[in-house]
C-alpha cells in the first residue's frame, strides 16, 4: 500500500486526545491518527451505503460494496441498525455476477 502524508489542523483539544491515546496504546501519534482516519472512514463508508440504501438509490450488493463490507456483514449492519433490507433475484443474480468477475 502506498502511503502519502496528509497534514491538517486540530484543534488543542483534539491534539490533547491523540496524545492521550498515544500513551494508553503505546504508539506513536501518527500511528494513533492514522488508526482514528481508518476507524471514521469506515463508519463513513458505512453510513453513506445506508443512507443511499434507505433511499432506495442502491441495491444490496451495490451497498454493501460502497461500506467495503461483505453482503452478509451489510445485513448484519442493517439489522443492528433496525433498517429492513430488500434482497429480490436480481440483488442475487447482481452478486453472483460481481462474485463470478
Amino acid at each position: 500500500m502506498t502511503e502519502v502524508t496528509v497534514a491538517a489542523r486540530v484543534s488543542k483539544e483534539i491534539s490533547d486526545l491523540i496524545a492521550e491515546i498515544s500513551a494508553e496504546e503505546k504508539l506513536d501519534r501518527s500511528s494513533v491518527v492514522r488508526r482514528l482516519l481508518d476507524t471514521g472512514v469506515r463508519e463513513w463508508r458505512i453510513q453513506n451505503a445506508l443512507e443511499k440504501y434507505r433511499q432506495g438509490s442502491v441495491t444490496l450488493p451495490r451497498g454493501a460494496e460502497l461500506a467495503g463490507v461483505s453482503i452478509y456483514e451489510m445485513i448484519a449492519i442493517l439489522e443492528e441498525k433496525k433498517i429492513p433490507y430488500r434482497y429480490d433475484l436480481s440483488d442475487l443474480e447482481e452478486y453472483i455476477k460481481k462474485q463470478n468477475g
